[in-house]
């Protein structure tokens, strides 16, 4: 096993540069520099194939393919939903493919290319012992370097972060310019929520705006890709991330795991996944549970120790989820997920900055899913066709403390309210793509993906004499369309073109119908089978939340009303460069970008409540540079620094919701700004145990003063005088794997704030303040059969 687990760590310490080929039909070639010269195109030469499970003889997706010449890689790509894998772009030659996935004996296999078309399948046997969720030696922390277009791939077996972290920290933590951010949020790249799941190819739409609720628990993630730019013009919406999320399916006819964890601030959990894939059909059922007594961070200091103030800060959180996946023949392949949340907590919040409140929140959440994925051929390059069926329900309520101070005011009335709310939201909608056979060097993808929401809001206010104020019993609805045609022209091995046309029209209450048509062109030179090199320039089109407050700003008495919130409309360009230096095992990833809006979308907290109503920025500028390197040699030591210089700035009045009445001056900070952020971890792998470190370096989110004249412009103006001080905080974890009458049992300890810093994490602004959270301490143990 322990020679399985190195053949597993040295391929994965070379599968950074090459091809990306899959549902979405990327694909690009890359040649030694010693083989370019004047011969007729080297496209003619393509190896491609299947790689199954020999247990099962199902199909194997996200199997990672590499090819390799005189020990140095020349193309990889990882395989689609029905187990497919195309390369192309070489010269003729004796090659070796290499084959991995988690949980297989990795295969490696001489193959000899010729001009035309070379088939290569390929069976992967099952390794004793080597367990999707116990596998701690198979490969590097991560996050992975796509070595082609730069995105960065989470890989769940590889991760050790504790039980209680949330998706989103995950993000934080295995994203570069991704800041970690109050109530466990993340702002990637100076922006507030602006990020798209995908679960298993299908988006899932947005829930009620401003829950604080996750999406589903990490434990049913398998891999994450992140693209936080170059994006194609399938991908609308909410699109400064996008985040593909595939859930994961056990080896075998049947795998059950458990899992049981216990901490500080009575933190506890409980764990239950069980899966298998047999013949045709593969399933997944998990249940997860979580208790806690500081669910948000604090939101204010002790008087006298500057100790966070953990008041009325209790939460749960229930999360149930299913998959079926169905492999109806070898061109066929089918899923259904569903997901079911369910959190109340408690919520310390004051978006002031001075009052404590005992306020509850509960919000419920399901989405479900159902895709087909139909190949055309028996070849990527054949085409495919892919439907999804999708809908989510989400509501949220919100429940005001009885001895609140009221807090609220609808401008430009002086009485102050507290605030109830109860929203309900409801997205049904249907995504299809048609990726058309291809044509030479040339290759073409459309698709349409629209959706329908209806929801409906009650909100209430009450004075301090108990009088009630301004109220609203509606309901809300509108929808989003959108409809794209993009294209792949590779005419040489050594550079590739994207163009791609968008057509968005967004209907919410107040705001009308909106459209825009964005185009999107990506260039790419490969001048060496370990360098990329890019260039990219987008149209974006940011959807405001139809469901969030839109009733309410219209409705309010007294002249009370306010503005609409419009879409958000981008102008984005970027470069960047990635590398791979071999000999070192270390890939190097640089680039850098600037966003223009006019208007954006942010959001703001109202007075003496967790409740937010999404609101309109007259301008937004966001400049940033962002470097990654992952180092992957073949010992047991691996690690990776993500290191991102951002600034995100504003000017203009701020309208919508409930926008204050004056506004800052000139230019200011967003309250998501952080100048400087940086995560570096270290892992040592072994096949009985591993040990890693992690430190999150951040220079300060915004301390809720934007005067005028103290904001400078200039990417490295840190403008220390309306930011929170530097902090910088150190994870940790260790575990060991025993066989106990032949169940896999796992023990493992985590540690979060190893030192037990107290740091202010942002000040109040558009939102509350918080507080870094203290030293944590948790006890895991998982059971495997």
């Amino acid at each position: 096993m322990t020679t399985g687990r190195m053949r597993v760590r040295r391929l994965q310490a070379l599968m950074t540069i090459g091809l990306c080929v899959g549902v979405s039909g990327r694909g690009c070639g890359q040649v030694p520099a010693s083989a370019r010269s004047s011969q007729p195109p080297l496209l003619t030469v393509r190896v491609h194939g299947t790689v199954t499970d020999s247990a099962s003889k199902q199909p194997l997706r996200n199997a990672d393919v590499q090819l390799m010449r005189a020990g140095q890689p020349v193309a990889a790509t990882t395989t689609d939903p029905l187990g497919r894998y195309a390369l192309a772009g070489m010269e003729p030659g004796v090659y070796v493919l290499m084959v991995v996935r988690i949980g297989f004996r990795p295969v490696a296999r001489s193959v000899a290319l010729v001009p035309g078309d070379t088939t290569v399948e390929i069976i992967l046997v099952p390794a004793a012992l080597m367990l999707d969720s116990i596998v701690v030696g198979a490969v590097a922390p991560p996050p992975a370097v796509d070595g082609h277009t730069g995105d960065q791939v989470f890989q769940a077996g590889t991760y050790h972060g504790a039980p209680a972290t949330t998706t989103s920290e995950i993000v934080q933590q295995a994203l570069a310019g991704a800041a970690r951010a109050p109530t466990g949020e993340v702002h990637i790249r100076g922006q507030h929520g602006e990020f798209t799941y995908y679960v298993d190819g299908v988006p899932v739409p947005q829930g009620i705006s401003g829950g604080l609720a996750e999406l589903f628990a990490p434990a049913v993630v398998d891999r994450i890709e992140f693209q936080t730019g170059g994006w194609d013009a399938e991908y609308g919406d909410r699109n400064t991330a996008v985040i593909k999320v595939d859930t994961r399916i056990p080896i075998g006819r049947l795998a059950v795991e458990g899992s049981a964890d216990d901490g500080s601030f009575g933190a506890a959990g409980q764990s239950l996944f069980a899966g298998g894939n047999a013949g045709r059909l593969g399933f997944v059922v998990s249940a997860t549970r979580r208790v806690t007594d500081m669910w948000h961070d604090p939101v204010m200091q002790a008087p006298g120790t500057g100790e966070p103030l953990n008041f009325h800060n209790a939460g749960q959180d229930l999360f149930g989820f299913g998959k079926l996946q169905y492999v109806a023949g070898p061109r066929d392949f089918l899923t259904f997920d569903v997901n079911l949340s369910h959190t109340q907590f408690e919520v310390p919040f004051d978006s002031s900055g001075g009052l404590v409140s005992d306020d509850r929140q509960v919000e419920r959440g399901a989405y479900a899913s159902l895709a087909w994925h139909r190949a055309l051929g028996d070849r990527l390059a054949d085409g495919q066709f892919f439907l999804a069926l999708y809908g989510r329900s989400s509501g949220l309520v919100y429940t005001p403390g009885a001895e609140d101070t009221p807090q609220f005011v609808f401008y430009p009335d002086t009485v102050r309210y507290s605030v109830r709310e109860d929203r309900r939201s409801s997205t049904t909608g249907a995504k299809v793509d048609w990726l058309f056979p291809a044509m030479g060097a040339l290759r073409l993808k459309t698709g349409v993906d629209g959706s329908i929401v209806d929801g409906h809001e009650r909100f209430a206010t009450v004075d301090s004499a108990g009088h009630g104020g301004p109220a609203v019993d509606a309901p809300v609805h509108g929808g989003d369309l959108g409809i794209y045609v993009e294209g792949v022209i590779q005419p040489s091995p050594w550079w590739e073109i994207r163009p791609g046309l968008r057509y968005d029209l967004h209907a919410a209450p107040l705001a009308g119908t909106a459209t825009q048509l964005s185009p999107r062109l990506k260039v790419s030179l490969f001048p060496g089978p370990q360098t990329t090199v890019w260039m990219y320039y987008g149209r974006l089109f940011v959807p405001s939340p139809v469901e969030d407050f839109h009733v309410l700003a219209a409705a309010g008495q007294g002249g009370q009303g306010g503005l609409p919130t419009y879409p958000e409309r981008d102008h984005f360009i970027e470069a960047g460069l990635v590398h791979r230096f071999v000999a070192a095992g270390t890939s190097l990833k640089v680039d850098a970008y600037h966003k223009w809006s006019t208007p954006a979308v942010d959001d703001n907290t109202l007075p003496g409540t967790a409740l937010t109503a999404t609101v309109n920025v007259a301008r937004i500028r966001i400049t940033g540079i962002e470097s990654v390197v992952e180092v992957r040699p073949a010992g047991s030591l691996g690690g990776y620094l993500n290191v991102a210089l951002s600034h995100a700035y504003a000017h203009g009045p701020i309208t919508g919701g409930f926008s204050p009445s004056v506004y800052p001056s000139g230019w200011y900070d967003l309250d998501h700004d952080q100048r400087l952020s940086i995560v570096g971890s270290v892992s040592d792998e072994h096949p009985q145990w591993y040990a890693s470190v992690t430190g999150i370096f951040g220079s300060g989110l915004t301390n809720g003063n934007p005067s005028a004249g103290t904001t400078g412009l200039g990417l490295f103006d840190f403008n220390a005088a309306v930011k929170v001080p530097p902090s910088f905080i150190v994870n940790g974890s260790a575990g060991t794997t025993i066989r106990v009458f032949g169940r896999a049992v796992r023990p493992q300890f985590f540690v979060e704030n190893l030192f037990n810093l107290n740091y202010v994490l942002k000040g109040a602004f558009t939102s509350g303040p918080s507080m870094g959270r203290p030293r944590s301490l948790t006890v895991r143990l998982d059971v495997v059969t």
